[in-house]
């Protein structure tokens, strides 16, 4: 199997507004470069719904969502959808009886099927704070491998940030971080011998 895909290699970000009832749809998607912009209307889509909506759209499409990003909205919200977002993870503000607390439940045997509840009336902030705790509990293995990439981001000073960031979001999408790194390194062995075959080449002429 190929995990480096090149709709992985382009993930983009969806941007949420609030719309009206004046627009034709009750979501509207459009993209705008290298971002995508959905605008809801609230009377006839939540919040949630909208993101899940076009979220599941674009990724039928075989488009990553890199992160979510709230325009217009609660601070608190936003942060929260961002932060969320980042670890492929649907948010729902929910009135379940059996969450009495900020949790993560995968749904189905696709590990981006997974959803943030959280009960609602429930403080934001404080949701926020527990995410990685809930984040782990759900998904121990790719967790514990997250943490291994932000250490790699500091221990490289910022130089590498952006193939770290392409390696965590493959780990997240596959749920096999051993996949995903021999994959990698097995390209980087590649682009090192065709390096060396250009330098002898050029050496020789």
């Amino acid at each position: 199997m190929t995990i480096l895909t090149s709709e992985r290699l382009f993930a983009v970000s969806l941007h949420l507004r609030q719309g009206d009832a004046q627009q034709a749809k009750a979501v509207m998607l459009r993209r705008d470069g290298d971002r995508f912009i959905a605008v809801y209307d609230p009377e006839r889509a939540s919040l949630d719904t909208a993101a899940v909506l076009t979220r599941a759209l674009l990724s039928s499409e075989r488009i990553t969502i890199s992160e979510v990003i709230l325009e217009g909205h609660d601070p608190d919200l936003t942060a929260l959808y961002r932060a969320a977002s980042k670890l492929l993870l649907d948010v729902e503000i929910t009135t379940r009886p059996r969450i009495t607390e900020p949790a993560v439940r995968v749904l189905s045997q696709d590990p981006t099927q997974a959803t943030y509840f959280i009960p609602e009336d429930w403080d934001l902030s404080d949701a926020l704070d527990r995410l990685p705790a809930a984040f782990a509990d759900a998904r121990p293995e790719v967790a514990r491998n997250l943490k291994r990439i932000e250490q790699a981001k500091k221990d490289s000073a910022g130089k590498i940030d952006h193939a770290l960031d392409l390696v965590a979001v493959l780990v997240l999408e596959t749920d096999d971080p051993d996949g995903v790194y021999d994959e990698v390194l097995q390209l980087l062995h590649q682009a090192r011998a065709e390096q060396m075959t250009s330098a002898a080449g050029a050496t020789a002429a």
